[in-house]
């Protein structure tokens, strides 16, 4: 049995081996990503909501103009109140944002707090109109009270970072946006749209960590039960050959070196035919 896998050992089976080799640590590794994104999704819930559960506070409060990053992290998704006035004039876009499978941008609105000091509102959510310009959506006027939940503008994700560098760089802005979930006076535009509520849920991580898993395992147990069948099949066909006529080498050398040069030539398409089999029964 050893002598009839040596062929196994050949320059085109070795690149085999070791692409198989190596396409099984990427998966595990794969697999292992995945698990470290659930943990960091569930740290992410805990998070949230051990903020959730603290006292509301006025913004004001809890952040000042001159804070840093270490006061944001601290202070981000605890639910806070701002009243103010809208400096709608300074409205920023928030671009490459989706709603509902819908594309458009993030209104953040500047609200003039009673020390002094702004802070950015992440108002809602404003699609395109027919000619490609975003749809108006006025703030209210007056005097008006938000509360929402303080988010940290780095991780917004996407453009939001560049988007709110003009209104975060200003004096006298707080570093952190309020993304609004209620206002009095309500907001008086149709076109805008609430953004949801944060999402807790874990994702589909831990399934796709188990898939990497299983086509792991499928790898480590498949290509060696794929090379015992194809030199099974191999050894079947030289001794096919040495029963032939001239099999007993009065005459049938040059048949038999044609055998072993077509069964070597035919390795790859055996290891094809056996992994579309083990496939089609894993399926």
């Amino acid at each position: 049995m050893v002598a009839r896998a040596r062929f196994l050992l050949g320059p085109k089976w070795l690149l085999s081996h070791l692409f198989v080799v190596v396409l099984i640590v990427v998966m595990i590794n794969l697999g292992f990503w995945q698990l470290r994104r659930l943990d960091e999704k569930r740290d992410r819930n805990d998070l949230i909501e051990s903020r959730m559960d603290q006292p509301e506070v006025a913004v004001d409060d809890l952040l000042a103009a001159d804070d840093g990053d270490l006061a944001v992290d601290e202070a981000r998704f605890r639910r806070v109140t701002a009243t103010g006035t809208y400096e709608d004039d300074d409205t920023v876009e928030v671009r490459n944002q989706s709603l509902d499978g819908s594309p458009g941008a993030w209104l953040v609105t500047p609200l003039r707090l009673a020390g002094g000091e702004r802070v950015g509102v992440i108002r809602g959510f404003v699609g395109f109109e027919p000619d490609g310009s975003f749809a108006p959506a006025p703030a209210p006027e007056g005097r008006v009270t938000v509360t929402g939940l303080v988010m940290d503008p780095d991780r917004l994700g996407r453009t939001a970072g560049r988007d709110l560098e003009p209104l975060l760089g200003a004096d006298g802005v707080l570093p952190a946006v309020v993304q609004a979930e209620t206002s009095d006076p309500a907001e008086p535009a149709d076109a805008l749209r609430p953004l949801p509520a944060l999402e807790l849920s874990e994702g589909p991580h831990l399934s796709y960590a188990v898939q990497w898993f299983v086509f792991s395992t499928i790898g480590v147990v498949g290509y060696p039960l794929v090379l015992r069948r194809v030199v099974a099949r191999r050894g079947k066909e030289v001794d096919d050959a040495g029963d032939a006529p001239g099999g007993d080498g009065t005459g049938g050398g040059d048949a038999t070196a044609g055998n072993d040069t077509a069964g070597a030539a035919g390795a790859s398409d055996d290891l094809d035919r056996e992994l579309e089999e083990l496939l089609r029964k894993g399926s």
